[in-house]
């Protein structure tokens, strides 16, 4: 599977439904064209003229691979626990933990315990495997990846 404007929406819908109980709405999506980032969640805290108001939501994922129906939704899922601790507002996203961690380099700043938990919960609920990271060494790659040149 390859991450499109199609594939994405039809995975999310699913995975709300089996994994959410449907308690997400809709975000946007985006195709990354990335070997390093299989999948992302991104978020805009405040609008201008309506502060605290969560307004913008996307869930992106990399087009350079052509996934197993497995690890595509593995990614979709992981992207999916972080846009639902977000909405429910945990800690893994307050604005003071996610500045401190980020400006004294801690990598690791989206995946705290409520993530993990989350991931934990539904790799053993559903068989899922769900991780920080994925090994993307033995993906195929997608007609969409430029060849390197040597």
């Amino acid at each position: 599977m390859i991450a499109d404007f199609n594939t994405m929406p039809e995975m999310f819908w699913y995975c709300n439904e089996h994994y959410f109980n449907n308690e997400l709405p809709t975000p946007k999506y985006g195709v990354l064209h990335s070997y390093k980032i299989l999948g992302r969640f991104t978020y805009n805290l405040e609008d201008m003229h309506k502060p605290g108001k969560k307004r913008y939501k996307a869930i992106s994922m990399s087009d350079y691979f052509d996934f197993d129906e497995e690890t595509f939704r593995n990614i979709m899922v992981h992207e999916m626990i972080h846009y639902y601790l977000f909405l429910k507002g945990f800690s893994d996203f307050s604005l003071i933990r996610h500045l401190f961690l980020r400006f004294f380099t801690f990598k690791d700043y989206h995946h705290g315990p409520e993530f993990m938990a989350m991931a934990q919960k539904f790799n053993e609920q559903y068989g899922l495997n769900i991780a920080k990271t994925c090994d993307a060494s033995a993906i195929p790659l997608s007609p969409n990846a430029p060849k390197y040149q040597k």
